[in-house]
């Protein structure tokens, strides 16, 4: 009996000892990849609102290869018509950053929406144009500091103007009514959105169209039309950016440097690869119900060329914006100038500035 006692006992102490040396070493012999720190964090989303243009071309192309999710976030793109209704979207909390133009002012003026990063010159194919047989036409270098520009005072006051309210195209009419000493009360301006506008021009309403591309060029190519004004030529210079909900601003910070690094390095493969861009825009454009031909979307691409990271750390980041649009928008009475310092104020360097690209 005592015989089997001492078995007895010398098990228990064996098991006691076995269990105190598990408990001792496990957390050493623990495998890392379960550990509490080392576990596999659930990538940051990120809603962006993105239109039928060559604006949304980065981003999409980022979606396409997996370029967020292996680089910890992930991209829900959310398309949209025009910039107004991504403001609104913004605004109700249901993007959280987007791919926009000139409507951009507005986010940053109402919902504190912050502009994080620029991606391309956007005053490329923003031209007004008139019919081949239009007294317009005929006129040529009214105004002697732009030598170009088609029309004059008696040909353009009273003409029907068809041109999307709150763009870059209305800053470009006002631009160009202003060479020759008129304005939008000389005029029949007509809000309309590009594609309506176009048909709309087709069936011989109005006089003078208000283009993007694709239609820039269409108009040209296919129409017969004539381009009469390019906001370029105009002398003006603005921007297309990214801009950023103030929520996303200040709770999803490292997710946006990381999609504006990936923009910009994106931008460099898309401008090295005109061919592959431009497969990509018909591709997208396709998929948002709308065409563009391969070789109109080239031509955008090869003059329109997308901010690289060194174009980004050469330019002076917001100028284009503030100094084109931004006094536009207060001139023409679409912005109240007491939210002039509101709008300034949310153009942050700091993003670009974190993703090393400044």
């Amino acid at each position: 009996m005592k015989k089997l006692l001492s078995v007895i006992m010398a098990l228990a102490l064996a098991i006691v000892m076995f269990t105190g040396c598990k408990s001792d070493k496990a957390p050493e012999d623990m495998n890392t990849s379960t550990a509490a720190g080392d576990e596999k964090k659930e990538p940051v989303k990120l809603r962006a609102g993105v239109l039928a243009a060559m604006t949304a071309l980065p981003v999409v192309d980022i979606v396409n290869n997996g370029l967020d999710k292996e680089n910890g976030i992930e991209i829900e793109l959310v398309s949209f018509s025009t910039g107004a209704p991504m403001n609104e979207a913004m605004a109700a909390g249901q993007i959280d950053v987007s791919f926009i133009g000139a409507a951009a002012v507005f986010a940053m003026a109402n919902s504190d929406s912050k502009m994080i990063s620029e991606i391309s010159n956007d005053t490329i194919a923003i031209n007004l144009v008139a019919r081949a047989d239009s007294e317009i036409v005929q006129e040529v270098g009214k105004n002697q500091d732009y030598p170009t520009i088609l029309g004059s005072a008696d040909t353009v006051k009273g003409t029907t103007i068809l041109c999307p309210a709150g763009t870059l195209s209305q800053y470009e009419v006002s631009k160009y009514l202003d060479l020759f000493g008129l304005t939008v009360d000389d005029v029949d301006f007509v809000p309309m959105e590009y594609a309506q506008a176009y048909q709309a021009f087709k069936t011989g309403q109005g006089d003078i169209l208000a283009t993007r591309s694709p239609q820039s060029f269409t108009a040209v190519d296919d129409e017969g039309w004539v381009t009469i004004a390019t906001l370029q030529e105009l002398k003006s210079s603005a921007t297309a950016q990214i801009v950023a909900s103030n929520d996303a601003y200040d709770n999803k910070f490292d997710a946006l440097v990381t999609l504006v690094k990936l923009v910009h390095e994106t931008n460099e493969t898309l401008d090295n690869d005109t061919d592959y861009a431009s497969n990509l825009m018909v591709d997208w454009f396709q998929q948002n119900a709308q065409t563009i031909d391969y070789d109109t979307a080239k031509k955008q691409l090869l003059t329109r060329p997308f901010y690289t990271p060194a174009d980004v750390k050469e330019r002076e980041f917001g100028k284009d914006f503030t100094d084109t649009l931004l006094d536009f928008m207060i001139t023409s009475g679409q912005l109240d100038a007491s939210l002039k310092d509101t709008v300034i104020a949310n153009i942050k360097s700091d993003v670009i500035e974190s993703a090393g690209l400044k």
